[in-house]
This record gives C-alpha cells, sequence and structure tokens, in this order.
C-alpha cells in the first residue's frame, strides 16, 4: 500500500519521471490476476522475451501483438495499483520492442542476447563494418524500425498501440504526417542507437556489396526457418493425407452433425469420445453404412471439435471478464458494484475444460 505522505506534496524522495509515471495511481488496488502478472514477470530474466510474453519461441507476429496487448494491460500502472507493476510493465515493453520487430527478433533467436545492448552487438557484427546503415521501413511488419529506436519510451509505446498516431513508424505514418519523406537510414556509431537521416527525393542509393551479402543471408535466415518448420507443418500435414488418399474410394466422408451430453433429435445415436468420455450423439442415417474405422475417427474428431469450442468459448468469457473489470477500475476510483459484478461473471466453457482436465 501507498505511504500516507503518495496523497500529499511530494517530499522529494523519487525522481520526476516516477512522480508523473504514478501521477493518480497512490490510492489504486489491483486484482489476484493482476499482482499474478507482476510477480511472474519480475522472476523472468530480463532477456527472457518469450516467458515474459507468454510465448513459444515459434510463435506469429499476430501472437506476439496479442500477447503483448494482455500482459500490458494486465501491468500498467495506471490500471494496476501493485507496487511493482511498473517495473513489470517496462519488461513486457522491452519484450514486445523486441519481438515486435522482425530484424531484433532475429537477432535475439540467433544469438540469444539483447539486440540492442552494445556488448552483443559487438559480438554479433563485424567490428570494421563502419556505418552499418539499414532502410527504415516503418510499421512492425517490415525489416526493422518497426516501434521506432529505443529512446521509445514504454508509455510511448503503449500509447502507440492502442492509440495509434504519434511519430514515425508505428500506425501514424512518418514523422511529418502523410507527407512521404523518401528513404530513411540509420547511422550507428559503435552500436548505439544511431542518427536517422531522411532523404528527400533523389533515387534510392544502390546497393554496396556488403549490404547485398547481408541481404542474402537474411534469405538464407529465411530458408533455415522454413526448413526448422518442416516437421511441423508434417505433423499435421501427414494425417490429412492418410485420411484423405489412405481408403481409396473408402475414404471418410464430411463429418455429420453432432450434439454433446445429451440426444437431441433427429441426433439420437450416442457414441463416446474416446479420451475425455464425452457422450455425444449423431443421426443414425448419417453413419449408417460406415466401417468401425470411420466411426473410430469420428470419436476422436468429436472430442477435437469439442475442445476446440470450449478453448474458444473460454477465451470469449475471460476477455469479456477483463474488459468488465476494466470498465470497473475507472481512472481515479474503482466502482465496486461493477467490480463485484465483473467478479461474478461466470465462465463455464473454462470451467468445463477444466473439469475435463484439459488446459487452455
Amino acid at each position: 500500500m501507498p505511504s500516507a505522505t503518495a496523497s500529499g506534496a511530494d517530499t522529494g524522495g523519487g525522481s520526476a519521471h516516477s512522480r508523473d509515471h504514478k501521477q493518480g495511481n497512490q490510492q489504486r488496488t489491483f486484482t489476484p490476476e493482476q499482482e499474478a502478472a507482476v510477480i511472474r514477470i519480475r522472476k523472468c530474466n530480463p532477456t527472457a522475451f518469450y516467458e515474459i510474453l507468454v510465448l513459444e519461441k515459434t510463435c506469429s507476429d499476430a501472437e506476439v501483438k496479442k500477447a503483448y496487448r494482455k500482459q500490458s494491460l494486465l501491468t500498467h500502472p495506471d490500471k494496476n495499483g501493485h507496487q511493482h507493476a511498473d517495473e513489470a510493465f517496462k519488461m513486457v515493453s522491452r519484450a514486445f520492442g523486441v519481438l515486435g520487430d522482425k530484424e531484433k527478433r532475429e537477432k535475439f533467436d540467433k544469438f540469444g542476447t539483447d539486440p540492442d545492448s552494445r556488448f552483443a552487438s559487438a559480438q554479433a557484427q563485424n567490428p570494421f563494418s563502419g556505418f552499418a546503415s539499414r532502410q527504415a521501413s516503418g510499421g512492425m511488419g517490415g525489416g526493422g524500425g518497426g516501434w521506432g529506436e529505443e529512446q521509445m519510451s514504454p508509455e510511448e509505446m503503449f500509447a502507440r498501440f492502442f492509440g495509434g498516431g504519434g511519430g514515425g513508424g508505428g500506425f501514424g505514418g512518418g514523422p511529418f504526417g502523410a507527407f512521404d519523406t523518401g528513404p530513411q537510414f540509420v547511422f550507428n556509431f559503435g552500436g548505439g542507437p544511431g542518427i536517422r537521416v531522411h532523404q528527400f527525393g533523389g533515387a534510392r542509393p544502390r546497393r554496396r556489396p556488403r549490404e547485398t551479402q547481408q541481404g542474402q543471408q537474411q534469405e538464407q535466415g529465411g530458408l533455415q526457418n522454413l526448413i526448422g518448420l518442416l516437421p511441423i507443418l508434417l505433423f499435421f500435414v501427414l494425417p490429412m493425407l492418410t485420411n484423405l488418399f489412405g481408403g481409396g474410394s473408402d475414404s471418410t466422408p464430411a463429418t455429420p452433425r453432432m450434439v454433446y451430453d445429451n440426444p437431441l433429435a433427429p441426433f439420437t445415436e450416442g457414441r463416446t469420445t474416446p479420451n475425455l468420455n464425452v457422450p455425444y450423439f449423431v443421426n443414425p442415417a448419417d453413419i449408417a453404412t460406415w466401417s468401425k474405422s470411420k466411426l473410430s475417427s469420428l470419436d476422436r474428431k468429436a472430442e477435437v471439435n469439442l475442445v476446440r469450442h470450449l478453448r474458444n468459448e473460454c477465451d470469449n468469457e475471460l476477455m469479456r471478464k477483463q474488459r468488465m473489470r476494466e470498465a470497473a477500475s475507472g481512472w481515479f476510483y474503482q466502482d465496486t458494484e461493477k467490480m463485484a459484478e465483473a467478479n461474478a461473471y461466470s465462465t463455464p466453457s473454462c470451467e468445463r475444460l477444466q473439469t475435463l482436465g484439459v488446459g487452455r
């Protein structure tokens, strides 16, 4: 809990930055979920970016954005009154600043160190490379630039992600609004943040041999990533091909409609999923000519479809509950009635998954 002096005049114990950052947050509380998020994140290594955002190394760009949205909303100091929320929020923002930038993520995956660290840059680059020049693409999907240089604060990143607009890159276009400033270059001295230079008009400069070599290395890296994903693709594609072509003319027809738990005419023929033992019912006419192997395949598919449906519904329920909590939190005080309603909001699909022993 904040001290008694937090609501009065500043005693001079903290910096101006910390005072501004926690302004209006002195009497705020936090939920158990927010506290758990802060504790979990602070236990992570500062450069364990995937662990901080609760992601796998094979995650997509969309999953990175989704994870940042979730964790930043849980730890933002304006929403979370925990005394260490500010530190956790900065760790979340730093993780997104690396994983949300294609070039930085590739360097992190390759070397396992913070790509913005001067020491890591000295290890990863040729010390005689001179001026390292690269074109900034603006936006997250490009190869670098993304959310701007290291000078962007966690609050600016949060505001740009949720509110749009702002400086160069991101969602709001270049630093001159909709006006196209032409190619942009960053001159990097010794692994530092670098100096951005805008070229107004003129043709794009021809690539130097070193830049051409770097482009080829990036293409080779993309091919290696694709080769690394082949086992995963084969794991999912081969069973599909086996089901399509393994039975010849006796291949499994389209999955019939089904209902779970209780029969509902005309779905009256009962069956059971193989692992979770959940009863489901189909129309007897739809499977009258099916063989035993086809029926076993249908049982497995019924179980997969049930778990997928429950997970989607559980995500929707938790998102709805979180929005209700945010609406009840307000900016300066908490609406106790709305917060009680949010905490009482039921999540039947999540409870069903827990009962079945299946994780989200």
